[in-house]
């Protein structure tokens, strides 16, 4: 005879159970990104020398040290806030690209973004600059800001290209590298002197000079 314990069914695997968010990291998630967006908004009012830490802090209701917590310094929290940025730009151009904005209409919204938001170039040209010297703290996250954005748009530079919007003796895959070079020396200039120098009609011309078609603003 056959044990009943051999003919007993299986036990039935107990189900997998979720496993419970870590509360105290989600709150801190939340807590850096609004402090992110608090910083980034402070800096396009106040500029980069206008702004102070404790003002930040006073609009998240946070002390000082706690908002240094979340970044482990003054630095950390300036490289990301310009990461953070960065990120807005992202979604901004996403969202336009979406809604059938052409892919150079979405350069030139940025730039033109930018003409209102002295205090972030600033901090960018400011930051970018003494990043270069390695032994800078923000060293490493600038060299990988640069090298992820240095051939994000080779695909789109391909086919205007293809569709005849852009030169044929050029590399796609350098043009990316020119444009930010470009505007990155034409920010320093409309900051050093934003009087003289008109940062959207220049940057038309640097297309122009690609031989990329003027923008259609009856569309």
């Amino acid at each position: 005879m056959s044990n009943a314990a051999e003919n007993a069914e299986p036990d039935a695997p107990e189900p997998d159970v979720p496993e419970r968010p870590d509360l105290r990291r989600v709150r801190g998630d939340k807590r850096r990104s609004t402090i992110l967006e608090t910083a980034v908004e402070v800096f396009g009012e106040q500029g980069y020398r206008g702004t102070s830490l404790r003002e930040i802090a006073r609009r998240v209701g946070i002390s000082d040290a706690g908002l240094l917590h979340h970044f482990g310094s003054k630095m950390g929290l300036l490289a990301a806030t310009i990461a953070a940025r960065d990120e807005i730009d992202r979604d901004r151009r996403e969202q336009s690209e979406a809604a059938g904005v052409a892919f150079v209409d979405t350069m030139r919204e940025q730039v033109a973004r930018n003409t209102r938001s002295p205090g972030l170039v600033a901090l960018h040209v400011v930051l970018s600059a003494e990043a270069t010297d390695p032994q800078h703290p923000a060293h490493e996250s600038f060299r990988e800001r640069y090298r992820a954005i240095r051939h994000q748009d080779d695909e789109s530079f391909s086919r205007l290209q293809e569709q005849g919007e852009l030169r044929t003796d050029l590399d796609p895959e350098r043009v990316g590298q020119l444009v930010t070079a470009m505007m990155d020396g034409l920010q320093l200039q409309w900051l050093l002197d934003p009087d003289a120098v008109d940062m959207e009609g220049l940057f038309e011309d640097f297309l122009h000079l690609l031989e990329i078609p003027p923008a259609s603003h009856g569309e």
